[in-house]
């Protein structure tokens, strides 16, 4: 549901939604709940382009080092990707990580630590980049160019970036 424009009304706020919304706005009527609900900012995800750029360097930076691109896609999503942190139960925690990575390449747990509670594991839960937006993945494929530079895999340089961060902008 997409908000075309807000007032308030005394304490109240006024959404005015674009009236290809008004079957989802009627069903959110219907189901909410105080509290179940939080507005925020949009964000941008990420394009194919950038996607498909991410995997090309994975790749060579794989076969620079002998790995596979999935070791190296999942390599950099710990050190700059998006994650969570989550208590399990200690006798859930294999579950729990095997249905979570069922989501794809980049979904997968860590175990941090036991957790706070007795009988609970602290969990670091990351998500794949499909979940990304622009300013997430530019840090994830920033994160990758490093690991390239360092093995001597060409890059892109600074203006191909800067065009392909643009691009994502208009694609989105």
């Amino acid at each position: 549901m997409r908000v075309e424009s807000c007032t308030m009304e005394g304490n109240r706020l006024c959404l005015s939604l674009h009236r290809d919304g008004m079957v989802d706005a009627r069903r959110f009527l219907l189901h909410f709940k105080p509290g179940e609900y939080d507005i925020k900012k949009a964000t941008k995800k990420r394009s194919l382009d950038a996607n498909a750029m991410l995997w090309r360097m994975c790749g060579l930076v794989g076969a620079a080092v002998g790995e596979p691109k999935e070791a190296i896609y999942k390599k950099n999503i710990r050190e700059a990707g998006v994650f969570d942190l989550a208590y399990i139960k200690s006798e859930a925690v294999i579950d729990f990580m095997e249905a979570w990575a069922k989501h794809g390449i980049g979904w997968f747990c860590d175990i941090a630590d036991d957790g706070a509670l007795p009988g609970y594991k602290l969990l670091i839960v990351y998500k794949g980049s499909s979940e990304y937006d622009t300013k997430q993945m530019s840090r994830l494929i920033d994160s990758v160019m490093q690991d390239a530079e360092a093995v001597g895999v060409e890059t892109l340089s600074e203006r191909e970036m800067s065009l392909l961060l643009e691009d994502w902008g208009k694609r989105k």
